[in-house]
Protein backbone atom coordinates (compact mmCIF):
# COMPACT_ATOMS: atom_id res chain seq x y z
CA UNK A 1 0.00 0.00 0.00
CA UNK A 2 1.01 3.29 -1.20
CA UNK A 3 -0.02 6.01 0.91
CA UNK A 4 1.04 10.03 1.27
CA UNK A 5 3.78 8.92 4.56
CA UNK A 6 5.80 6.29 1.99
CA UNK A 7 5.01 8.46 -1.07
CA UNK A 8 8.58 9.08 -3.69
CA UNK A 9 7.67 12.48 -5.41
CA UNK A 10 10.66 11.79 -7.25
CA UNK A 11 9.14 8.82 -9.07
CA UNK A 12 7.03 10.13 -12.17
CA UNK A 13 5.44 6.33 -11.89
CA UNK A 14 4.51 6.32 -8.65
CA UNK A 15 0.77 6.60 -7.70
CA UNK A 16 -1.04 6.36 -4.54
CA UNK A 17 -3.07 3.15 -3.43
CA UNK A 18 -4.23 3.81 -0.17
CA UNK A 19 -8.37 4.53 0.52
CA UNK A 20 -7.22 7.32 2.95
CA UNK A 21 -5.11 9.44 0.93
CA UNK A 22 -7.38 8.92 -2.13
CA UNK A 23 -10.40 9.98 0.21
CA UNK A 24 -7.91 13.00 1.04
CA UNK A 25 -7.18 14.04 -2.23
CA UNK A 26 -10.79 14.24 -3.28
CA UNK A 27 -11.81 15.89 -0.45
CA UNK A 28 -9.18 19.10 -1.15
CA UNK A 29 -9.79 18.63 -5.01
CA UNK A 30 -6.39 17.93 -5.99
CA UNK A 31 -4.73 15.14 -8.26
CA UNK A 32 -1.58 12.95 -7.89
CA UNK A 33 0.39 14.88 -10.39
CA UNK A 34 0.23 17.96 -8.47
CA UNK A 35 2.23 16.58 -5.75
CA UNK A 36 4.82 15.07 -7.80
CA UNK A 37 8.67 16.79 -8.07
CA UNK A 38 10.01 18.65 -11.55
CA UNK A 39 13.11 19.35 -12.40
CA UNK A 40 14.19 23.06 -12.91
CA UNK A 41 14.75 22.34 -16.52
CA UNK A 42 11.49 20.52 -17.01
CA UNK A 43 9.85 23.76 -15.91
CA UNK A 44 11.84 25.79 -17.64
CA UNK A 45 10.16 24.04 -21.08
CA UNK A 46 6.66 24.36 -20.02
CA UNK A 47 6.90 28.12 -19.19
CA UNK A 48 8.70 28.77 -22.65
CA UNK A 49 6.01 26.63 -24.21
CA UNK A 50 3.52 28.97 -22.94
CA UNK A 51 5.58 32.28 -23.02
CA UNK A 52 4.76 33.51 -19.47
CA UNK A 53 8.23 33.65 -18.36
CA UNK A 54 12.01 34.79 -18.77
CA UNK A 55 15.01 32.99 -18.27
CA UNK A 56 16.02 35.19 -15.40
CA UNK A 57 13.01 34.87 -12.81
CA UNK A 58 12.98 30.64 -13.52
CA UNK A 59 14.53 30.37 -10.35
CA UNK A 60 12.37 32.15 -7.73
CA UNK A 61 9.84 30.75 -9.90
CA UNK A 62 11.10 27.44 -9.23
CA UNK A 63 11.44 27.60 -5.33
CA UNK A 64 8.02 29.44 -5.30
CA UNK A 65 6.31 25.84 -6.77
CA UNK A 66 8.72 23.35 -4.77
CA UNK A 67 7.34 25.46 -1.42
CA UNK A 68 3.53 25.18 -2.55
CA UNK A 69 4.25 21.44 -3.24
CA UNK A 70 5.86 21.02 0.07
CA UNK A 71 2.49 23.13 1.53
CA UNK A 72 0.17 20.48 -0.36
CA UNK A 73 1.56 17.49 1.02
CA UNK A 74 1.84 18.64 4.66
CA UNK A 75 -1.69 19.55 4.43
CA UNK A 76 -3.29 16.56 2.89
CA UNK A 77 -0.84 14.19 5.84
CA UNK A 78 -2.88 16.50 8.51
CA UNK A 79 -5.55 15.63 6.74
CA UNK A 80 -5.20 11.99 6.85
CA UNK A 81 -4.30 11.91 10.76
CA UNK A 82 -7.19 13.76 11.14
CA UNK A 83 -9.62 11.21 9.41
CA UNK A 84 -7.31 8.18 11.25
CA UNK A 85 -8.69 9.72 14.50
CA UNK A 86 -12.11 10.14 13.67
CA UNK A 87 -12.43 6.69 12.76
CA UNK A 88 -10.50 5.45 16.20
CA UNK A 89 -13.22 7.42 17.68
CA UNK A 90 -15.83 5.90 16.00
CA UNK A 91 -14.58 2.38 17.06
CA UNK A 92 -14.04 3.09 20.58
CA UNK A 93 -17.64 4.65 21.12
CA UNK A 94 -18.87 1.24 18.99
CA UNK A 95 -17.02 -0.85 22.00
CA UNK A 96 -18.85 1.27 25.40
CA UNK A 97 -21.89 -0.23 26.25
CA UNK A 98 -25.65 1.57 26.56
CA UNK A 99 -28.09 1.68 28.95
CA UNK A 100 -26.95 4.40 31.82
CA UNK A 101 -30.78 4.37 33.03
CA UNK A 102 -30.91 0.88 33.95
CA UNK A 103 -31.58 -0.09 37.43
CA UNK A 104 -29.87 -3.48 39.24
CA UNK A 105 -33.20 -5.77 40.12
CA UNK A 106 -31.07 -7.93 42.21
CA UNK A 107 -26.96 -8.96 43.82
CA UNK A 108 -25.52 -10.32 40.56
CA UNK A 109 -27.26 -7.37 38.34
CA UNK A 110 -25.96 -4.97 40.88
CA UNK A 111 -22.17 -6.60 40.66
CA UNK A 112 -22.60 -6.42 36.53
CA UNK A 113 -23.95 -3.08 36.79
CA UNK A 114 -20.75 -1.64 38.79
CA UNK A 115 -18.36 -4.04 36.67
CA UNK A 116 -19.87 -2.15 33.91
CA UNK A 117 -19.30 1.09 35.27
CA UNK A 118 -15.99 0.47 36.34
CA UNK A 119 -15.42 -0.56 32.78
CA UNK A 120 -16.62 2.43 31.42
CA UNK A 121 -14.13 5.15 33.83
CA UNK A 122 -11.45 3.17 32.68
CA UNK A 123 -12.24 3.41 28.85
CA UNK A 124 -12.99 7.10 29.58
CA UNK A 125 -9.30 7.37 31.80
CA UNK A 126 -7.45 6.04 28.26
CA UNK A 127 -9.64 7.93 25.78
CA UNK A 128 -8.50 11.11 27.57
CA UNK A 129 -5.11 10.05 27.97
CA UNK A 130 -4.84 9.18 24.14
CA UNK A 131 -6.27 12.33 23.22
CA UNK A 132 -3.80 14.12 25.70
CA UNK A 133 -0.88 12.27 23.67
CA UNK A 134 -2.35 12.84 20.67
CA UNK A 135 -2.75 16.86 21.44
CA UNK A 136 1.15 16.67 22.35
CA UNK A 137 1.86 15.00 19.27
CA UNK A 138 0.17 17.52 17.59
CA UNK A 139 1.12 20.78 19.16
CA UNK A 140 4.73 19.30 18.96
CA UNK A 141 4.96 18.52 14.90
CA UNK A 142 3.02 22.41 15.02
CA UNK A 143 6.44 23.52 16.19
CA UNK A 144 8.17 20.89 14.42
CA UNK A 145 6.62 22.55 10.97
CA UNK A 146 6.54 26.37 12.52
CA UNK A 147 10.41 25.92 13.53
CA UNK A 148 10.86 24.57 9.76
CA UNK A 149 8.88 27.29 8.16
CA UNK A 150 10.56 30.36 9.74
CA UNK A 151 13.67 28.47 9.05
CA UNK A 152 12.54 28.32 5.00
CA UNK A 153 10.86 31.85 5.18
CA UNK A 154 14.84 33.28 6.86
CA UNK A 155 16.86 31.23 4.17
CA UNK A 156 14.39 32.15 1.45
CA UNK A 157 14.71 36.23 2.41
CA UNK A 158 18.37 35.77 2.66
CA UNK A 159 18.36 34.22 -0.75
CA UNK A 160 16.14 37.15 -2.10
CA UNK A 161 18.51 39.85 -0.91
CA UNK A 162 21.22 38.08 -2.69
CA UNK A 163 19.48 37.86 -5.38
CA UNK A 164 18.71 41.27 -5.42
CA UNK A 165 22.67 42.05 -4.93
CA UNK A 166 23.52 40.05 -7.29
CA UNK A 167 21.29 42.04 -10.08
CA UNK A 168 22.46 45.54 -9.24
CA UNK A 169 26.03 44.18 -9.59
CA UNK A 170 25.11 42.61 -13.08
CA UNK A 171 23.40 46.03 -13.87
CA UNK A 172 25.85 47.98 -12.88
CA UNK A 173 28.32 45.93 -14.94
CA UNK A 174 26.48 46.04 -18.01
CA UNK A 175 25.78 49.47 -17.68
CA UNK A 176 30.07 50.09 -17.54
CA UNK A 177 30.00 47.84 -20.62
CA UNK A 178 27.82 49.88 -22.81
CA UNK A 179 29.73 53.10 -21.72
CA UNK A 180 32.74 51.24 -22.57
CA UNK A 181 30.84 49.86 -26.31
CA UNK A 182 30.18 53.41 -26.52
CA UNK A 183 33.06 55.23 -26.26
CA UNK A 184 35.40 52.72 -28.55
CA UNK A 185 32.75 53.47 -31.13
CA UNK A 186 32.87 57.08 -31.50
CA UNK A 187 37.03 56.37 -31.69
CA UNK A 188 36.12 53.55 -34.16
CA UNK A 189 34.09 56.71 -36.41
CA UNK A 190 36.46 59.07 -35.82
CA UNK A 191 38.97 57.06 -37.60
CA UNK A 192 36.58 56.11 -40.24
CA UNK A 193 35.71 59.88 -41.16
CA UNK A 194 39.37 60.67 -41.21
CA UNK A 195 39.91 57.73 -43.75
CA UNK A 196 37.11 58.56 -45.45
CA UNK A 197 38.10 62.37 -45.98
CA UNK A 198 41.71 61.36 -46.94
CA UNK A 199 39.82 58.57 -49.34
CA UNK A 200 37.57 61.28 -51.01
CA UNK A 201 40.07 64.08 -51.63
CA UNK A 202 42.25 61.22 -53.51
CA UNK A 203 39.27 60.06 -55.95
CA UNK A 204 38.87 64.07 -56.60
CA UNK A 205 42.04 64.22 -57.90
CA UNK A 206 42.04 60.97 -60.26
CA UNK A 207 38.58 62.51 -61.27
CA UNK A 208 40.21 65.18 -62.36
CA UNK A 209 43.17 63.55 -64.29
CA UNK A 210 40.51 60.82 -65.77
CA UNK A 211 38.58 64.03 -67.35
CA UNK A 212 41.44 65.72 -68.69
CA UNK A 213 41.90 62.50 -70.51
CA UNK A 214 38.61 61.95 -71.40
CA UNK A 215 38.53 65.20 -73.16
CA UNK A 216 41.60 64.68 -75.80
CA UNK A 217 39.97 61.44 -76.47
CA UNK A 218 37.13 63.38 -77.32
CA UNK A 219 38.52 65.79 -79.47
CA UNK A 220 40.24 62.87 -81.60
CA UNK A 221 37.05 60.72 -81.43
CA UNK A 222 35.27 63.92 -83.22
CA UNK A 223 38.12 64.55 -86.31
CA UNK A 224 37.73 61.21 -86.77
CA UNK A 225 34.02 61.07 -87.22
CA UNK A 226 33.95 63.77 -89.44
CA UNK A 227 35.82 61.97 -91.54
CA UNK A 228 33.80 59.41 -91.78
CA UNK A 229 30.44 61.45 -92.36
CA UNK A 230 32.33 62.87 -95.49
CA UNK A 231 33.29 59.48 -96.42
CA UNK A 232 29.55 58.27 -95.70
CA UNK A 233 28.06 61.21 -97.29
CA UNK A 234 29.59 60.34 -100.77
CA UNK A 235 28.59 57.06 -100.42
CA UNK A 236 25.13 57.43 -99.64
CA UNK A 237 25.32 59.78 -102.84
CA UNK A 238 26.09 56.94 -105.27
CA UNK A 239 24.31 54.21 -104.01
CA UNK A 240 20.80 56.78 -104.47
CA UNK A 241 21.73 56.74 -108.01
CA UNK A 242 22.46 53.30 -108.61
CA UNK A 243 18.96 53.04 -106.61
CA UNK A 244 16.95 55.09 -108.97
CA UNK A 245 18.44 53.83 -111.75
CA UNK A 246 17.12 50.21 -110.45
CA UNK A 247 13.87 51.69 -109.63
CA UNK A 248 13.12 52.82 -113.11
CA UNK A 249 13.96 49.85 -114.54
CA UNK A 250 12.01 47.70 -112.15
CA UNK A 251 9.05 50.50 -112.44
CA UNK A 252 9.26 49.70 -116.48
CA UNK A 253 9.05 45.61 -116.10
CA UNK A 254 5.90 46.24 -113.40
CA UNK A 255 4.03 48.01 -115.90
CA UNK A 256 4.36 45.60 -118.73
CA UNK A 257 3.79 42.91 -116.15
CA UNK A 258 0.17 45.40 -114.63
CA UNK A 259 -0.53 45.32 -118.88
CA UNK A 260 -0.50 41.44 -118.74
CA UNK A 261 -2.25 40.36 -115.68
CA UNK A 262 -4.98 42.53 -116.92
CA UNK A 263 -5.15 40.96 -120.63
CA UNK A 264 -4.93 37.99 -118.44
CA UNK A 265 -7.31 38.68 -116.15
CA UNK A 266 -10.10 39.84 -118.48
CA UNK A 267 -9.79 36.58 -120.34
CA UNK A 268 -10.51 34.43 -117.40
CA UNK A 269 -13.74 36.17 -116.30
CA UNK A 270 -15.12 36.30 -120.14
CA UNK A 271 -14.10 32.55 -119.40
CA UNK A 272 -15.98 32.75 -116.42
CA UNK A 273 -19.27 34.10 -117.63
CA UNK A 274 -19.17 31.73 -120.68
CA UNK A 275 -18.57 29.13 -118.12
CA UNK A 276 -21.39 30.51 -115.56
CA UNK A 277 -24.21 30.73 -118.61
CA UNK A 278 -23.00 27.04 -119.61
CA UNK A 279 -23.56 26.05 -115.92
CA UNK A 280 -27.07 28.26 -116.16
CA UNK A 281 -27.90 26.29 -119.34
CA UNK A 282 -27.08 22.70 -117.60
CA UNK A 283 -28.67 23.70 -114.73
CA UNK A 284 -32.44 24.53 -116.38
CA UNK A 285 -31.97 21.70 -118.26
CA UNK A 286 -31.65 19.15 -115.02
CA UNK A 287 -34.78 20.68 -113.51
CA UNK A 288 -36.68 20.60 -116.53
CA UNK A 289 -35.17 16.39 -116.71
CA UNK A 290 -35.91 16.12 -113.11
CA UNK A 291 -39.39 17.87 -113.47
CA UNK A 292 -40.15 14.77 -116.32
CA UNK A 293 -38.96 12.08 -114.25
CA UNK A 294 -40.66 13.06 -111.15
CA UNK A 295 -43.83 13.19 -113.07
CA UNK A 296 -43.09 9.78 -114.98
CA UNK A 297 -42.76 8.34 -111.47
CA UNK A 298 -45.87 9.64 -110.21
CA UNK A 299 -47.53 8.29 -112.96
CA UNK A 300 -45.63 4.69 -112.60
CA UNK A 301 -46.20 4.15 -108.83
CA UNK A 302 -50.12 5.47 -109.81
CA UNK A 303 -49.99 2.46 -111.99
CA UNK A 304 -48.31 0.44 -109.55
CA UNK A 305 -51.52 1.15 -107.18
CA UNK A 306 -53.66 0.11 -108.99
CA UNK A 307 -52.18 -2.97 -110.43
CA UNK A 308 -51.67 -3.95 -106.75
CA UNK A 309 -55.42 -2.77 -105.67
CA UNK A 310 -56.42 -5.20 -108.58
CA UNK A 311 -54.07 -8.24 -107.30
CA UNK A 312 -55.59 -7.43 -103.49
CA UNK A 313 -59.20 -7.60 -104.76
CA UNK A 314 -58.18 -10.84 -106.40
CA UNK A 315 -56.58 -12.16 -103.36
CA UNK A 316 -59.62 -11.48 -101.27
CA UNK A 317 -62.09 -12.84 -103.92
CA UNK A 318 -59.88 -16.26 -103.73
CA UNK A 319 -59.72 -15.81 -99.80
CA UNK A 320 -63.35 -15.61 -99.40
CA UNK A 321 -63.64 -18.60 -102.12
CA UNK A 322 -61.39 -20.60 -99.93
CA UNK A 323 -63.70 -19.52 -97.03
CA UNK A 324 -67.05 -20.73 -98.54
CA UNK A 325 -65.39 -24.08 -99.52
CA UNK A 326 -64.10 -24.53 -95.75
CA UNK A 327 -67.70 -23.57 -94.48
CA UNK A 328 -69.45 -26.18 -96.70
CA UNK A 329 -66.34 -28.75 -95.18
CA UNK A 330 -67.20 -28.24 -91.64
CA UNK A 331 -71.27 -28.57 -92.64
CA UNK A 332 -70.40 -31.78 -94.24
CA UNK A 333 -68.34 -32.78 -90.91
CA UNK A 334 -70.97 -31.92 -88.48
CA UNK A 335 -73.69 -33.61 -90.35
CA UNK A 336 -71.35 -36.98 -90.64
CA UNK A 337 -70.58 -36.30 -86.77
CA UNK A 338 -75.21 -36.02 -86.21
CA UNK A 339 -75.01 -39.53 -88.67
CA UNK A 340 -72.59 -41.14 -86.52
CA UNK A 341 -74.48 -40.28 -83.14
CA UNK A 342 -78.08 -41.18 -84.99
CA UNK A 343 -76.73 -44.18 -85.82
CA UNK A 344 -75.08 -45.42 -82.33
CA UNK A 345 -78.59 -44.21 -80.65
CA UNK A 346 -80.15 -46.95 -83.20
CA UNK A 347 -77.85 -49.33 -82.35
CA UNK A 348 -78.21 -48.80 -78.39
CA UNK A 349 -82.23 -49.23 -79.54
CA UNK A 350 -81.67 -52.40 -81.13
CA UNK A 351 -79.67 -53.85 -78.12
CA UNK A 352 -82.35 -52.76 -75.89
CA UNK A 353 -84.95 -54.77 -78.13
CA UNK A 354 -82.76 -57.69 -78.67
CA UNK A 355 -82.34 -57.65 -73.97
CA UNK A 356 -86.41 -57.02 -74.00
CA UNK A 357 -86.79 -60.38 -76.56
CA UNK A 358 -84.72 -62.13 -74.38
CA UNK A 359 -85.90 -61.40 -71.26
CA UNK A 360 -89.23 -62.11 -72.21
CA UNK A 361 -88.42 -65.32 -73.36
CA UNK A 362 -86.84 -66.05 -70.30
CA UNK A 363 -90.00 -65.19 -68.43
CA UNK A 364 -92.05 -67.28 -70.83
CA UNK A 365 -89.83 -70.24 -69.83
CA UNK A 366 -90.10 -69.72 -66.48
CA UNK A 367 -93.41 -69.39 -66.22
CA UNK A 368 -93.49 -72.27 -68.17
CA UNK A 369 -91.47 -74.21 -65.60
CA UNK A 370 -93.87 -72.65 -62.76
CA UNK A 371 -96.96 -74.49 -64.77
CA UNK A 372 -95.50 -77.54 -64.36
CA UNK A 373 -94.52 -77.45 -60.84
CA UNK A 374 -97.86 -75.66 -59.78
CA UNK A 375 -98.87 -79.07 -58.09
CA UNK A 376 -96.85 -77.83 -55.34
CA UNK A 377 -99.35 -75.69 -54.06
CA UNK A 378 -98.36 -72.55 -51.48
CA UNK A 379 -94.83 -72.50 -52.66
CA UNK A 380 -95.76 -72.26 -56.09
CA UNK A 381 -97.49 -69.37 -55.04
CA UNK A 382 -95.08 -67.80 -53.22
CA UNK A 383 -92.53 -68.05 -56.36
CA UNK A 384 -95.02 -66.68 -58.34
CA UNK A 385 -95.43 -63.43 -56.31
CA UNK A 386 -91.40 -63.05 -55.89
CA UNK A 387 -91.14 -63.70 -60.17
CA UNK A 388 -94.12 -60.70 -60.52
CA UNK A 389 -92.28 -58.83 -58.04
CA UNK A 390 -88.95 -59.02 -60.00
CA UNK A 391 -90.20 -58.28 -63.39
CA UNK A 392 -92.07 -55.41 -61.69
CA UNK A 393 -88.55 -54.36 -60.25
CA UNK A 394 -86.91 -55.03 -63.36
CA UNK A 395 -89.49 -52.94 -66.05
CA UNK A 396 -89.26 -50.03 -63.65
CA UNK A 397 -85.29 -49.95 -63.90
CA UNK A 398 -85.47 -50.80 -67.46
CA UNK A 399 -87.60 -47.89 -67.77
CA UNK A 400 -85.50 -45.62 -66.29
CA UNK A 401 -82.56 -46.22 -67.93
CA UNK A 402 -84.18 -45.75 -70.95
CA UNK A 403 -85.48 -42.42 -70.04
CA UNK A 404 -81.42 -41.78 -68.49
CA UNK A 405 -80.29 -42.44 -72.15
CA UNK A 406 -82.49 -40.46 -74.15
CA UNK A 407 -82.02 -37.22 -71.37
CA UNK A 408 -77.81 -37.72 -72.08
CA UNK A 409 -78.62 -38.13 -75.75
CA UNK A 410 -80.94 -34.59 -75.81
CA UNK A 411 -77.70 -33.00 -73.77
CA UNK A 412 -74.98 -34.56 -76.02
CA UNK A 413 -76.78 -33.09 -79.11
CA UNK A 414 -77.12 -29.39 -77.55
CA UNK A 415 -73.70 -29.43 -76.68
CA UNK A 416 -72.74 -30.39 -80.27
CA UNK A 417 -74.48 -28.01 -81.65
CA UNK A 418 -73.29 -25.04 -79.53
CA UNK A 419 -69.88 -26.17 -80.05
CA UNK A 420 -70.23 -26.40 -83.86
CA UNK A 421 -71.92 -23.01 -83.60
CA UNK A 422 -68.98 -21.21 -81.46
CA UNK A 423 -66.81 -22.98 -83.92
CA UNK A 424 -68.40 -21.12 -86.60
CA UNK A 425 -68.27 -17.87 -84.86
CA UNK A 426 -64.82 -18.09 -83.96
CA UNK A 427 -63.66 -18.79 -87.62
CA UNK A 428 -65.48 -16.22 -88.80
CA UNK A 429 -64.03 -13.58 -86.70
CA UNK A 430 -60.69 -14.96 -87.40
CA UNK A 431 -61.34 -14.99 -91.31
CA UNK A 432 -62.34 -11.06 -91.15
CA UNK A 433 -59.16 -10.63 -88.96
CA UNK A 434 -56.96 -11.61 -91.10
CA UNK A 435 -58.23 -10.43 -94.31
CA UNK A 436 -58.07 -7.27 -92.67
CA UNK A 437 -54.18 -7.91 -91.48
CA UNK A 438 -53.84 -8.81 -94.79
CA UNK A 439 -54.99 -5.96 -96.53
CA UNK A 440 -53.07 -3.80 -93.98
CA UNK A 441 -50.13 -5.16 -94.61
CA UNK A 442 -50.22 -4.98 -98.19
CA UNK A 443 -50.79 -1.35 -97.80
CA UNK A 444 -48.58 -0.60 -95.48
CA UNK A 445 -45.60 -2.39 -98.17
CA UNK A 446 -46.76 -0.44 -100.65
CA UNK A 447 -46.67 2.54 -98.35
CA UNK A 448 -43.20 2.21 -97.09
CA UNK A 449 -42.21 1.21 -100.35
CA UNK A 450 -42.72 4.31 -101.73
CA UNK A 451 -41.67 6.59 -98.70
CA UNK A 452 -38.60 5.05 -99.68
CA UNK A 453 -38.58 5.96 -103.26
CA UNK A 454 -39.48 9.36 -102.43
CA UNK A 455 -36.54 9.35 -99.45
CA UNK A 456 -34.34 8.67 -102.44
CA UNK A 457 -34.96 10.57 -104.64
CA UNK A 458 -35.22 14.05 -102.62
CA UNK A 459 -32.14 13.03 -101.00
CA UNK A 460 -30.97 12.70 -104.36
CA UNK A 461 -31.70 15.77 -105.01
CA UNK A 462 -30.85 17.63 -102.15
CA UNK A 463 -27.38 16.32 -102.91
CA UNK A 464 -26.88 17.84 -106.09
CA UNK A 465 -28.37 21.45 -104.63
CA UNK A 466 -25.70 21.16 -102.01
CA UNK A 467 -22.74 19.88 -104.50
CA UNK A 468 -23.90 23.00 -107.11
CA UNK A 469 -23.70 25.17 -103.94
CA UNK A 470 -20.38 24.06 -102.86
CA UNK A 471 -19.07 24.77 -106.64
CA UNK A 472 -20.70 28.41 -106.31
CA UNK A 473 -18.76 28.98 -102.95
CA UNK A 474 -15.36 27.56 -104.67
CA UNK A 475 -15.19 30.07 -107.25
CA UNK A 476 -16.08 32.59 -105.07
CA UNK A 477 -13.27 32.09 -102.70
CA UNK A 478 -11.03 31.75 -105.71
CA UNK A 479 -12.30 34.95 -106.89
CA UNK A 480 -11.70 36.66 -103.53
CA UNK A 481 -8.31 35.05 -103.35
CA UNK A 482 -7.28 35.83 -107.07
CA UNK A 483 -8.66 39.99 -105.81
CA UNK A 484 -6.74 39.69 -102.61
CA UNK A 485 -3.71 39.20 -104.51
CA UNK A 486 -4.07 41.62 -106.74
CA UNK A 487 -4.41 44.13 -104.10
CA UNK A 488 -1.47 42.98 -102.23
CA UNK A 489 0.93 43.72 -104.92
CA UNK A 490 -1.10 46.61 -105.48
CA UNK A 491 -0.11 48.02 -101.80
CA UNK A 492 3.52 46.44 -102.36
CA UNK A 493 3.79 49.08 -105.29
CA UNK A 494 2.31 51.41 -103.33
CA UNK A 495 4.51 50.75 -100.71
CA UNK A 496 8.02 50.54 -102.97
CA UNK A 497 6.95 54.05 -103.95
CA UNK A 498 6.65 55.95 -101.11
CA UNK A 499 10.05 54.50 -99.56
CA UNK A 500 11.80 55.68 -103.14
CA UNK A 501 10.09 59.18 -102.31
CA UNK A 502 11.65 59.29 -98.90
CA UNK A 503 14.66 58.52 -99.99
CA UNK A 504 15.05 60.55 -103.01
Amino acid sequence: MISLINFNPADQRCRITSPRSIMVLKQRGMTQEELLFINKEKLGLMLKQEKSLQDENLDDFYKHYEYRRQQKVYMLIKDREALIEKEKRKKIESNIPKGKGERPLSSSNASKFMDQVQKRKYMEMMRQRHLQELMLKREQQNQQQQEKMQLFEEQRQKQQEQRQLEFQAKQESIARQKRLKELEEQKKNRQLQQEYFQKEQQRLQQQQIEEQQRQAEAADREQQQQELKQKLEREKKMREKQAELEYNQRKQEEEEQELRRQEFFQSQQEQKRINAQKRAQSAKIRQREAQRSQIEFQKKLREDYFKKEERIAEQQHKFQEQLQQRQMTIEEKNKLKNEKIRNTARMKEQMHEEFRREYAEREQEIQYRLQQRSESGAKDEFLKQQAERRTKYREKVRKMNIQQLEEKRQQYLRKLQDQDEKIQRVKREQESLYQQQAYEKLKKRLDQQEAIKHQRQFEEFRREQIRDKLREVDLRMQLKREDQRELDKLREQANKHELMGKVQ
